[in-house]
């Protein structure tokens, strides 16, 4: 037994890149998480709600003449005016679009119903005239300005404070929802429909604005 000799056994070398690879694999899985959280939190509509479906219920008496003033004053005029029935469109289309009471899922699915259920129609007289929201929920197509007043008056209903937002030659919406990034507004761009919600394309992000309460 004494004349035995055992050679030393090398430690294994260790490959840098599986180390970079399991460090990848858990980032991954980190931010994975995060992001279910959130959507476990605040989830995704999940249904699609059409422009018909809204616009069985509506009242058939809405016609009316369009507003011409776009003063905070004269617009709540109009937002007053269809506010039950507004409300009423505003609560279906949260119903049928998000499985829980959740006030973003239900901000993104109002927003989503106008940009793919409204068409754009421009007008050669922009800043020229504003309509009742109902009148555009009845025609299913309308300018920038009254597409922007149609979600916001949605999004009003729900609790969301709600500003207009002009830039020139255009007009898109803007909100913010209470305790959900507090002090930001969310752009609401339903002219664009490539846009996701809080998405802007870069001609009106750079462009200047002004802003008109509602």
């Amino acid at each position: 037994m004494d004349d035995l000799q055992f050679e030393p056994i090398e430690p294994k070398k260790h490959n840098p890149f599986y180390a970079f690879l399991a460090l990848f694999l858990a980032l991954a899985l980190f931010l994975l998480s995060i992001q279910g959280y959130f959507y476990l939190i605040h989830p995704e509509p999940i249904n699609n709600v059409t422009l018909a479906d809204v616009q069985a219920f509506l009242p058939q008496d809405i016609l009316k003449e369009p507003f011409t003033s776009h003063s905070s004053a004269d617009v709540k005029i109009v937002l007053e005016e269809s506010r039950d029935q507004i409300k009423q469109v505003a609560n279906y289309i949260s119903v049928k679009a998000c499985k829980k009471a959740d006030q973003v899922c239900q901000s993104k699915a109002l927003f989503y119903f106008v940009r793919d259920n409204i068409n754009y129609v421009s007008d050669e007289n922009f800043h020229d005239q504003l309509s009742n929201p109902l009148i555009t929920l009845k025609t299913g197509g309308a300018d920038c300005e009254d597409m922007a007043l149609l979600v916001l008056a949605l999004e009003k209903a729900i609790g969301n404070e709600a500003r207009l937002v002009f830039i020139p030659g255009h007009a898109y919406g803007q909100i913010q929802i209470p305790k959900y990034k507090v002090g930001k507004w969310l752009n609401l761009e339903a002219t664009c429909k490539t846009c996701q919600f809080n998405e802007l394309p870069d001609d009106s992000a750079l462009a200047k604005k002004t802003y008109n309460q509602l």
